[in-house]
């Protein structure tokens, strides 16, 4: 798995991702999306959700996949904890995600994110593998 560092962006709030692999890259921007939200660590994982995500490159499907994300939260009030990519590639990811429905109580409330955006969007590969920042 990666690594995940959040960043103050004036008003906004972003992260950077660090990984070793461009599938790791999207499992550890989810889970960084869901620690912003909640404590995952509270997540328990008895519930699946199927997402597929298609996009004309690999920047806008990671944009695309971190918006499912914050589709499903905030009308299925889904949080994930266990991610499973089935499938990907530049231009489709398909994955399954184990988590439950958001419990306050439970998880805990953390920063509500309306979207992901592609304001200082930037992913590259590098020597150690690949950065994300959004």
């Amino acid at each position: 798995m990666g690594d995940i560092e959040t960043l103050d962006i004036s008003g906004d709030l972003g992260i950077r991702v660090f990984a070793s692999t461009l599938e790791d890259i999207f499992i550890t921007a989810a889970l960084g999306f869901y620690s912003l939200t909640t404590s995952i660590d509270a997540v328990a994982a008895i519930t699946t959700a199927a997402i597929s995500v298609n996009e004309d490159s690999t920047e806008r499907l990671l944009i695309a996949w971190l918006n499912e994300l914050i589709y499903l939260f905030d009308t299925d009030g889904f949080v994930g904890r266990q991610i499973t990519i089935e499938f990907l590639d530049n231009h489709q990811c398909s994955a399954l995600i184990k988590g439950e429905t958001f419990n306050p109580d439970k998880h805990g409330s953390g920063y509500l994110i309306k979207a992901a955006t592609y304001h200082n969007l930037k992913l590259e590969k590098c020597e150690s593998g690949w950065r994300f920042r959004v």
